[in-house]
């Protein structure tokens, strides 16, 4: 089954977020984006409101490298065991669209985390191919410069050990219900966390996750993992949901006769993705998987729509469209 949202997220909606009585939030206007270059390139949206705080936080490893992280809070009083907490990678470009879909899309009140970089733009591109991927040989696709690669375990270890302590701290938070999303490279953290570090969260949202990474490195830690529980007894110590939405218009394939650069050859070749990944993981006890593709929308077209799906997602409500994997 396939899915288009045809409607664009509103903010006339009554917020599940509102403000409080007398209050008006005030929404910043983000500058106009530079005519050429890059989409990335694009500045970030800033959101004002006296529910939305925004702070630097520094890892407390030997890199020692700051995050932009924003916070919005909910206007209700906690639920006796605290608040459920969705964290959301590339938070500068994330966390807007996130507030701006909580009012339709969040079922419940619940803390919203954007993780993001101290810079004006949506993404920072170098940092975001450090800290979301595995190591791979210093070489870019042609015409690119390379990247530093392969921060993925300093950058789980910043969420794990320093940003989320940050966050109780803050606010009162139901440890048992949280929630991480990723898009692209993103999604791809997202399931390097589920496979390593299952007991983080509760619930997983991969969005078009680049699991052609590193010639398809991610399968073969899907395949431990799936080992790790088959040993232990076939099913998992305590439930899991996930979610992977994917975009229905794919990239073109690469010119004939394109020599494939080690690392990125499996970006539109063919070979195990998304539908495998849902269907494997579906088979283990524990997982509630859903699966969906958002026909008529690429791969960064979809980012708002993944957003919103992730906030319902979140407490266990499947988007339209999804089907179980």
């Amino acid at each position: 089954m396939t899915f288009r949202m045809t409607r664009r997220l509103s903010l006339a909606a009554l917020p599940l977020l509102a403000a409080p009585a007398g209050a008006q939030p005030r929404q910043e206007a983000a500058p106009s984006p530079p005519r050429r270059g890059p989409r990335v390139e694009t500045p970030a949206e800033v959101i004002t409101d006296p529910r939305i705080e925004r702070f630097d936080l520094s890892g407390s490893d030997a890199e020692r490298a700051t995050w932009r992280i924003q916070v919005a809070r909910p206007a209700t009083p906690p639920p006796p065991g605290g608040y459920p907490v969705i964290y959301l990678l590339d938070g500068n470009a994330a966390f807007p669209m996130a507030w701006k879909a909580a009012p339709q899309a969040l079922p419940e009140p619940a803390v919203i985390v954007g993780i993001g970089h101290p810079t004006g733009t949506r993404f920072d591109v170098a940092r975001r191919w450090y800290e979301l991927t595995s190591p791979v040989p210093a070489e870019a696709p042609p015409g690119r410069t390379p990247r530093r690669t392969g921060g993925r375990a300093h950058f789980l270890s910043f969420i794990d050990t320093d940003l989320r302590p940050e966050i109780e701290r803050r606010l009162p938070i139901d440890r048992s219900r949280q929630t991480l999303f990723g898009h692209s490279l993103g999604g791809l953290f997202v399931l390097y966390t589920l496979f390593t570090r299952p007991e983080m969260f509760s619930t997983y949202v991969a969005a078009d996750p680049s699991i052609w990474w590193g010639d398809r490195e991610i399968l073969n830690e899907q395949a431990a993992f799936l080992a790790g529980i088959r040993a232990a007894g076939g099913r998992l110590a305590r439930p899991i949901r996930l979610l992977i939405d994917s975009s229905g218009r794919r990239r073109p394939p690469a010119p004939a006769g394109a020599a494939p650069v080690r690392g990125f050859g499996g970006r539109g070749a063919a070979g195990p993705g998304p539908a495998e990944t849902a269907r494997a993981l579906a088979e283990i006890e524990g997982f509630t998987v859903f699966r969906r593709v958002q026909e008529g929308e690429s791969h960064g077209s979809m980012l708002p729509f993944s957003v919103a799906a992730a906030l319902g997602f979140a407490f266990g409500r499947p988007p339209a469209g999804a089907v179980p994997g």
